[in-house]
């Protein structure tokens, strides 16, 4: 391990985040994973030809996911909060560029990054997610209530799930979400710890809770307005409906928008790994000045 992986893990100890590092080039690309998935998102990808020379490639687990801390149990999880701790990691490791590949929620995340800090990434791409999601203002009390009974749901037990075994977990995954075999059992290899007594999450239960705050649309429209950054939009040919419906409202926020259609679930960086990070290099090549 070279001195600037262990500078950079040293920061993310420092601030309470995991994850994993592939290269050593002068260029940082920042990889975000998605709503209860881990840094192992984006593990068959990494595993590709990736260009060490020029890029150094760190995909974290977000607060509460994978082998990150959880917040501590006065505090919840709120969408703007992954921003701001974005910003803060960013603020703490040492590189000249900076680009962003976010997944799902992930994606959402680095988009509203853009945004705000639009001087600081290079280049952006995001994987089957875009915009930030919203409710309607005549809705805003029912969301802030939902979350209300779901804290006072969690106040009886704070534990993460248990399950008799890994192969449970393997499927109770599966069955929420378009993975095969193989990618979920890659994402809850992490995300998972394994006892005598059976298999336990590592994954904050608090991050199932329903959002006490979330934008309007207009809120988000506004928030999202005018991206200069050079954004490449990965759409998922199997992927949600809500993905095509969220592209279709916020396109219009980016300047520079390129789009893509790859093969694959709302996974497809794992389904479709090769082809995914190729188009996401060839992106991020064309705005690499080091």
């Amino acid at each position: 391990m070279t001195s600037d992986e262990k500078n950079t893990l040293s920061v993310l100890k420092k601030l309470g985040l995991s994850g994993k590092i592939v290269g050593n080039g002068k260029s940082l690309v920042l990889c975000v994973h998605g709503w209860l998935d881990n840094c192992d998102s984006f593990k068959p990808m990494l595993n590709e030809k990736v260009n060490t020379k020029d890029y150094t490639w760190l995909a974290i687990d977000l607060p509460g996911h994978g082998e990150s801390k959880w917040k501590s149990s006065d505090a919840h999880y709120y969408f703007i909060d992954y921003i701001y701790d974005l910003d803060v990691l960013i603020n703490e490791l040492n590189f000249e560029r900076i680009f962003l590949i976010g997944h799902s929620m992930g994606a959402m995340i680095c988009n509203l990054y853009a945004a705000c800090f639009p001087h600081r990434i290079a280049a952006l791409a995001l994987i089957d997610g875009i915009g930030i999601v919203t409710t309607k203002p005549c809705e805003t009390k029912k969301q802030l209530l939902n979350a209300f009974r779901q804290r006072n749901k969690l106040i009886e037990s704070k534990e993460a799930k248990f399950f008799s075994s890994f192969e449970d977990v393997i499927n109770a995954r599966m069955k929420a979400s378009d993975l095969d075999y193989k990618n979920a059992e890659i994402l809850m290899n992490r995300n998972s710890t394994v006892f005598k007594s059976g298999v336990k999450l590592k994954t904050d239960p608090r991050l199932k809770q329903h959002s006490g705050f979330r934008f309007s649309k207009a809120q988000a429209l506004s928030c999202l307005e005018d991206i200069e950054t050079p954004t490449l939009f990965i759409k998922a040919k199997q992927g949600y409906p809500m993905v095509d419906a969220q592209f279709n409202l916020f396109r219009s926020c980016f300047i520079n928008l390129k789009v893509e259609e790859l093969s694959g679930g709302h996974h497809c960086h794992m389904e479709n790994a090769a082809q995914t990070l190729q188009t996401i290099s060839s992106h991020f090549d064309a705005y690499n000045e080091t």
